[in-house]
């Protein structure tokens, strides 16, 4: 039996689990969403990857420079 998936916010039962409206997916609602829409524009979530020493380097002269991935 496949198992539902959880609202990542909340943690009940998302829309597509429920078989709801699938507008909100992954979420359980318009709520869910929103708050976790929230915390991405408050910058609380983020991917954190190890700088190179080089890179570390150019970062701490200039901190607006964007590091490209090889």
């Amino acid at each position: 039996m496949i198992r539902g998936q959880s609202c990542p916010v909340c943690g009940k039962a998302s829309a597509s689990s429920e078989g709801a409206s699938r507008k909100y997916v992954p979420f359980c609602s318009e709520r869910c969403k929103n708050i976790d829409l929230l915390r991405w524009s408050q910058g609380r979530y983020a991917i954190v990857d190890q700088l190179s020493p080089e890179e570390a380097e150019l970062l701490q002269h200039d901190p607006d420079i964007t590091v490209a991935d090889d």
